[in-house]
């Protein structure tokens, strides 16, 4: 039976003398003090890392420089010479993007990053436009920092080097071991999760630092090194040549996609750096190398006459100048060129996954239409 219209209706929405439409607003009262209360008691958030749409390329601009992020002292990725001079695969990518964004490659300054999880920080804090580093794309990391991956720029695994004078055992066929590593990275645990899966008879010994557990490898205090093989290859690349017996297996226990970053929230910034590295990797998929830029040997191939702006060039989009990828190209050479320059010819280091995908390789640009 419904309730008869007039004060038996409004009965229905009355408890002990106050409405419902009452008891909701004092509730909602008591609800907003005690979260104003709660958040004038709570100790000053974080300020948030994100950036605004823009915000680096104007920083960058109104500095002059560019801002990388590199780790210190890896052979081969990014490492000072003798001479002073700043060298690796890495350092020449800083430079390529300082000659898209300003015009000169030369345009650059170098941060040195403290190990993980510290080096995240400085992106966030915008203490850097772009974290360089051999760091490694994964999961957590990218939903616990904000950042912004951008694309592998290196595709490695982890491996292992062993001190044998002749052709040591496969690596699957050796007997108990003491592991070198270095702590607090995912090296760690891909070796746990290997010898776990594969019930290899090893044991880990870890250090700080990859150099303190090098420096103990090469006393023979442990029968492995491992880490990712890039950095085994041009680490230990000095050690072989003076006639140390050092077998790097081609063996890898883990995927290691070598990615660079940025602090999240500039989509500006994130379209400008990601372009630029497909620029240096769809030259070098078409062959086109920095003296071919600097000729003027330019293919009739629209893809790259767009790319170099010669052809409906979308650089306003960015940001940039129309000659942007020219500058690139042009003063520091495509992927190939940097790859070569810093890692196959010095420590003969093959490129495997790292060749464009008209090679078979991983490396895949997207069409510049």
């Amino acid at each position: 039976m419904e309730p008869a219209s007039g004060s038996g209706a409004a009965e229905a929405n009355v408890v002990g003398g106050i409405g419902v439409g009452e008891m909701i607003r004092r509730a909602g009262r008591r609800l907003g003090t005690a979260l104003l209360l709660a958040l004038l008691a709570a100790p000053a958030l974080a300020p948030a890392a994100h950036a605004e749409d823009g915000e680096t390329l104007d920083r960058i601009r109104s500095r002059g420089v560019l801002v990388c992020g590199l780790r210190s002292g890896v052979s081969g990725i990014s490492f000072t010479d003798p001479q002073g001079h700043l060298d690796g695969f890495l350092a020449d990518v800083c430079r390529a993007l300082a000659a898209a964004t300003l015009g000169s490659a030369q345009a650059i300054r170098v941060v040195r990053l403290p190990d993980k999880p510290q080096e995240f920080e400085a992106v966030e804090k915008h203490e850097v436009d772009i974290a360089l580093t051999t760091t490694t794309w994964t999961f957590s990391r990218d939903l616990s920092h904000d950042v912004e991956f951008l694309l592998p720029l290196l595709y490695d695994g982890q491996g292992f080097a062993i001190l044998a004078d002749g052709t040591p055992p496969p690596l699957d066929r050796l007997g108990p071991q003491t592991v070198c590593v270095k702590t607090a990275t995912t090296t760690v645990r891909n070796l746990e999760d290997h010898i776990r899966q594969a019930d290899r008879p090893w044991t880990l010994r870890t250090f700080k630092t990859f150099d303190e557990a090098l420096q103990a490898f090469l006393a023979h205090e442990c029968g492995l090194l491992t880490t990712d093989r890039t950095v085994l290859v041009t680490s230990l690349a000095g050690y072989r040549r003076a006639g140390l017996g050092i077998h790097i297996y081609p063996d890898v226990i883990s995927r290691e996609p070598l990615t660079p970053y940025i602090v999240r929230g500039d989509r500006n910034w994130y379209d400008i750096t990601r372009w630029i590295l497909h620029a240096l990797i769809l030259a070098d998929a078409r062959g086109l190398a920095a003296a071919d830029i600097r000729a003027g040997r330019i293919p009739d191939d629209p893809e790259l006459q767009a790319m170099l702006g010669h052809a409906g060039s979308a650089a306003r989009m960015l940001g940039l100048p129309d000659d942007w990828a020219v500058q690139a190209l042009a003063q520091v050479g495509n992927y190939g060129e940097i790859f070569d320059r810093n890692l196959a010819i010095p420590y003969g280091m093959d490129r495997g996954l790292n060749r464009p995908w008209t090679q078979g390789g991983m490396l895949y640009a997207p069409p510049f239409r």
